[in-house]
C-alpha cells in the first residue's frame, strides 16, 4: 500500500529528521520530497506510520506520535474554528485550553490520561477511546465557556476506574 501525506514547512524537518525511527518503528518507507512524505508497506502500517505523521503535523513531539503504535491509543483532533463564534476567537479558546502557564492543559493531560497538543487552530489528543472522549468533553466544555473548576471535577470524576488501569 502506499499513502501520500502533504506537510507544511514548518513541520516537514521533524519528519526529515526522525524518518529512520518512524521507519524502523511502523515497518514502512518513507520517502520525502519537498512537503511531500510517501508512505510505504502493508496496509496496517502504512495506516500506523499516518497516523504517526497525522500527529506530528498536530504539534505533537515524536515520543508522544509513537503512542499511536498501540492499536488502542487514537488520534483526536478539534478544530477550534467550529466554536470560535460569538465575540471568542480562536485565540482566547487556545487561551482557557492552555490555562494560566500551561495549567489547564496540564490538568486534562494528567486527570483524563492524555496527551494534548495545542497547535495552529486545533487542539488534538491521544490517548485510549475512553480517555479521549473525557478530554474532548473537557476540552468542549472549556470552549463553551464552562468554568475550570467544573470541568477539572468532571475529569476527576471520569478517571478510569482502577481495575482498569491494572
Amino acid at each position: 500500500m502506499k499513502e501520500n501525506v502533504r506537510f507544511t514547512e514548518e513541520r516537514i524537518g521533524i519528519v526529515e529528521r526522525n524518518k529512520d525511527e518512524i521507519e524502523k518503528k511502523s515497518n514502512t518507507t518513507v520517502t520525502i520530497k519537498g512537503l511531500n512524505v510517501t508512505l510505504e508497506g502493508k496496509a496496517v502500517d502504512v495506516l500506523k506510520a499516518k497516523n504517526i505523521l497525522d500527529a506530528l503535523f498536530e504539534g505533537f513531539t515524536l515520543e508522544k506520535s509513537f503512542k499511536l503504535l498501540n492499536e488502542k491509543n487514537q488520534l483526536k483532533v478539534v478544530r477550534l474554528k467550529d466554536f470560535a463564534s460569538s465575540g471568542m476567537s480562536v485565540e482566547k479558546l487556545k487561551g482557557r485550553i492552555i490555562g494560566e502557564g500551561g495549567r489547564a492543559k496540564r490538568l486534562i493531560e494528567e486527570l483524563a490520561k492524555v496527551s494534548v497538543s495545542v497547535h495552529n487552530d486545533n487542539v488534538s489528543m491521544i490517548g485510549n477511546a475512553r480517555e479521549v472522549s473525557a478530554a474532548t468533553k473537557a476540552v468542549q466544555m472549556l470552549v463553551n465557556g464552562k468554568p475550570h473548576n467544573k470541568v477539572y471535577r468532571y475529569l476527576e470524576q471520569n478517571q478510569p476506574d482502577k481495575e482498569e488501569m491494572i
